[in-house]
């Protein structure tokens, strides 16, 4: 069931509200959705922001008291059939995983002109991103965010994908949920088969990893041939090390995601921090089974593999 957008002043706000990094928006005021309006089981209660293809409202479960981030592809003349099915293809992979560090899928519907619409899992908190804007985060506090977020980096790519484009603001600290950070946009994610030409490495992910490490530990933005010790002299040997392996561009030089955790733990242990942000509330799974998990979606032709255990929730 979806409700039309009726109201002109609440509209008006919301534009007021949403925009893009050039300040203009995707979708135009009269297309958007108001408080009240309807998707599915959810209602509609403010606009939260805009991404690259669709806008994204929070919204409420009319019976269930829960709480959900619903993306709406963009209308008019940014609708394509491609857009679509990478809005439909990401659904599909967040729902494939299993991680408290990554947003459920409740729900997933077209509207009436054929706009994918999906309900993810709302993750409330501050962003990284706005955490060390203003000031660079203490020693401590950077190893655990590097520990915790290659967690989730290492439980993506055991089962082939590649997040492809991590940002400081895209990280989302959850001190009231059972793990301490969340990835919340996985618009760019796919699997390391659907590059073609392109080279998809999920060491990539690793030195986007590594720029938001340094971003937060010295406060200025990684550059070409500057290392940590430079920027931040009295971070410890070990602590800057780890860093600038990430940053490494060379093959074989930049640990993997399991390697990056593993190496902060062994740190945040061992060196006797005492970070500010909790500790990990949640323990990974260990071992995989050779099961593949098929998800194919008939109408658009795509079909995604996934390596690794069925998900459960």
């Amino acid at each position: 069931m979806l409700t039309a957008p009726k109201t002109p002043s609440r509209i008006l706000l919301a534009e007021q509200r949403s925009c893009n990094s050039e300040g203009v928006s995707r979708t135009a005021t009269r297309d958007r959705f108001i408080a009240g309006s309807r998707f599915g089981d959810y209602s509609i209660e403010q606009e939260l922001g805009i991404e690259e293809t669709g806008m994204v409202y929070l919204g409420r479960h009319v019976v269930l008291p829960r709480q959900a981030a619903i993306k709406v592809m963009h209308p008019g003349e940014t609708w394509s059939k491609t857009v679509a099915v990478q809005m439909l293809r990401e659904a599909c992979l967040v729902e494939a995983l299993s991680h408290p560090g990554i947003p459920r899928v409740y729900e997933c519907g077209v509207l009436p002109d054929k706009r994918p619409w999906t309900a993810f899992e709302h993750i409330d908190g501050e962003s990284v991103g706005s955490m060390i804007t203003e000031t660079p985060l203490a020693v401590a506090d950077v190893v655990v965010l590097v520990r915790d977020v290659a967690d989730i980096l290492d439980h993506i790519h055991q089962r082939g994908l590649v997040l492809r484009q991590l940002t400081a603001e895209s990280l989302i600290r959850t001190p009231t949920r059972r793990f301490p950070f969340a990835i919340r946009q996985w618009g760019h994610a796919c699997t390391l088969d659907a590059g073609g030409k392109a080279q998809i490495d999920p060491r990539d992910d690793v030195r986007q990893l590594g720029k938001i490490a340094f971003r937060a530990l010295t406060g200025s933005r990684a550059a070409t041939n500057a290392s940590t010790t430079d920027r931040y002299p009295a971070a410890p040997r070990d602590v800057a090390a780890l860093v600038d392996s990430m940053l490494s561009g060379q093959r074989g030089l930049c640990p993997s995601s399991a390697e990056v955790r593993d190496r902060a733990k062994w740190l945040s242990d061992t060196l006797e921090l005492v970070p500010a942000m909790d500790k990990p509330r949640w323990t990974p799974p260990h071992g995989l089974d050779d099961k593949v998990t098929n998800i194919e979606e008939a109408i658009t032709g795509f079909t995604i593999r996934i390596a690794g255990r069925t998900p459960t929730r």
